[in-house]
Parts: structure tokens; sequence; C-alpha cells
């Protein structure tokens, strides 16, 4: 599967392009929700959900 930009309130129905209308998504995801709000087809909005902070570094560690 690949990554596509989604956004929670979409075009259809006046949504913009600002990062906070943007998350990223599988293409099924994407595909299937067409221009229907999140809540409206039972997801949860990401933004509301507590981050889950990882141990990776993003690689970084070989720039040091």
């Amino acid at each position: 599967m690949w990554l596509q930009y989604d956004h929670l309130v979409p075009h259809a129905r006046g949504g913009n392009n600002d990062l906070s209308n943007l998350v990223l998504t599988c293409a099924p995801c994407n595909y299937g929700r067409l221009d229907s709000l999140v809540e409206e087809v039972g997801l949860v909005s990401p933004f509301s959900r507590k981050p889950n902070p990882a141990d990776w570094d993003g690689l970084e560690r070989l720039l040091r």
C-alpha cells in the first residue's frame, strides 16, 4: 500500500490545504471515505489521540 495525503474536511465539503486539515492515510482509506467526514464513517480524528513516541531517531545519529 502507498501513503497519500487526505483532507479531514474534504474539498467537496469546504476543506482547505492547511496542515491542520491534512493527514497521511493509505490509498484505500482515502478513496473509500470519498467526501465523508471522519466522524461520519465511524473513525476517530487522528488529532484527538495522544502521540505514541518511539525510540527511533530518524537516523539522526548517523549525522553526529
